[in-house]
């Protein structure tokens, strides 16, 4: 999936707070879980940035906490928790680290958040889109390197994301600048 990714969207030249190999088990000992390979393949690759100057995954070697991986997880899980007590039809899933439990992986700018379904392996968590007031989830059943090729390939449906995003006639990975 990745090398489709990067003939589709193609990676920065010179990536921003890339993933660096060594750093990954601190990580997800931070995190509490292994993390899927292809989104480690992918932030070593593209580091942090934007898709179309629009969506974005949460990057744990970005320095700041807004963006960090690790740093979100507990902010976003915390609000995630919330509105799930309030509103549990529209949120089917619970909170990681409960099993099959949502774990961030990003957001768009629209306010809608991605996350992993954490069920099974991580190289098979599918991707979950939930829209910015929850009224609106999907799950996309493919890793998240998949889920972006099809996003770049405009072969991704979704009611969750605009349409102008998903029928635009080319896509674009802008890195955010240096910190």
């Amino acid at each position: 999936m990745l090398e489709r990714l990067r003939r589709l969207l193609p990676p920065p030249a010179d990536p921003v707070e890339p993933g660096r190999p060594q750093g990954w088990a601190e990580v997800e000992a931070a995190l509490g879980t292994e993390l899927p390979r292809d989104f480690k393949a992918f932030t070593e690759r593209y580091g942090s940035g934007k898709i179309d100057d629009f969506l974005y995954l949460f990057n744990p070697f970005t320095a700041g906490q807004d963006g960090n991986l690790v740093a979100e997880k507990d902010l976003v899980l915390a609000g995630y928790r919330q509105t799930r007590a309030r509103f549990p039809e529209r949120l089917p899933w619970p909170a990681f680290p409960e099993p099959g439990g949502v774990l961030p992986l990003g957001r768009t700018d629209n306010g809608d958040e991605l996350y992993w379904v954490t069920d099974g392996r991580p190289d098979q968590w599918p991707v979950a889109l939930v829209e910015a007031r929850a009224a609106l989830q999907e799950v996309h059943p493919m890793p998240v390197t998949g889920f972006l090729a099809a996003l770049a390939a405009n072969q991704l449906a979704s009611r969750v994301l605009p349409q102008d995003l998903l029928r635009r006639p080319s896509h674009r990975f802008s890195p955010f600048p240096d910190p």
